[in-house]
């Protein structure tokens, strides 16, 4: 079965590129998914957008809650809580807030997107008792962050050992330098890497022949039991097909035998966000 570990819904576009041709919608994430032999997805959910009230998703938690509602053997979500673009970005009381939005959406995951500088807010009070709530209610954390985080997502990890901690896009890792700063996290058993975003880490064109040789560095070094293939769909259609963020990773992945290839393509999602329907 294969599973997408990152993807999004958005009632508006919320970039200045042109959206694609369906949307951002749930049908189009169904049909796209459904014509390249996905069966599930875990929606990533992502308030932004610009000044612009044509391109702004305040209400996006909401919106993919009923998406899940709507579609429950297709879709689970991450809730976003507290990211990068919200006036709440490291505030006070960010740990109600999580609690707030787990409630609301039912969602048993959120996501949270730092910026580009650790601000050093992991090892705030503050930063502790979001995480500490995190682990307590058994949730699954799926981080963007930078390679300027992954010290501190280190000691996130060893702090919160019973919180699964989602890397987006591979860590973000490009130069040799950050994926080796990407590949020490692997002692912590609980830090998990998404095959995802080929173009945010590679400096070429599809099908991004950069990015081999340092995710099978990564990928040695995790396991395929912590990786987790993901489209970032439907940002990525600004540069290839759904069809091509399959094949890229599975193409990159050749080395890996054919029960490997199950774990990364659906089986490690599964693994830390169960469906039951």
């Amino acid at each position: 079965m294969i599973v997408d570990a990152h993807c999004h819904l958005w009632r508006r576009w919320p970039y200045s590129s042109m959206p694609p041709a369906d949307g951002a919608t749930p049908d189009a994430l169904l049909g796209e998914m459904a014509a390249n032999g996905v069966a599930r997805a875990l929606i990533v959910a992502a308030a932004i957008g610009g000044e612009d009230a044509r391109t702004e998703n305040p209400r996006n938690n909401d919106d993919v809650a009923e998406a899940v509602r709507e579609h429950p053997s297709g879709f689970r979500m991450l809730a976003d809580v507290d990211s990068r673009w919200s006036e709440s970005y490291h505030r006070p009381e960010a740990a109600r807030r999580l609690a707030d939005q787990i409630a609301l959406t039912g969602a048993r995951g959120f996501t949270h997107y730092l910026g580009d500088a650790d601000d050093g807010w992991f090892d705030t009070a503050g930063g502790v008792e979001f995480f500490t709530t995190a682990e307590s209610l058994g949730l699954v954390a799926s981080v963007h962050a930078p390679p300027a985080w992954h010290a501190a997502i280190g000691r996130l990890a060893q702090r919160h050992p019973d919180l699964p901690l989602l890397l987006h896009h591979q860590g973000l890792a490009t130069t040799d330098e950050e994926v080796e700063g990407l590949i020490a996290l692997a002692a912590h058993p609980n830090v998990v890497v998404k095959v995802s975003g080929f173009r945010y880490v590679s400096s070429t064109t599809p099908p991004y022949p950069d990015v081999r040789s340092r995710l099978e560095r990564v990928a040695r070094a995790f396991g395929a039991e912590r990786l987790a293939w993901g489209s970032d769909w439907p940002v990525s259609t600004q540069h290839h097909s759904y069809a091509d963020t399959i094949a890229f990773a599975d193409a990159a992945l050749a080395f890996l035998d054919a029960s490997e290839r199950e774990r990364v393509f659906g089986g490690t999602t599964l693994s830390l966000y169960p469906w039951s329907t």
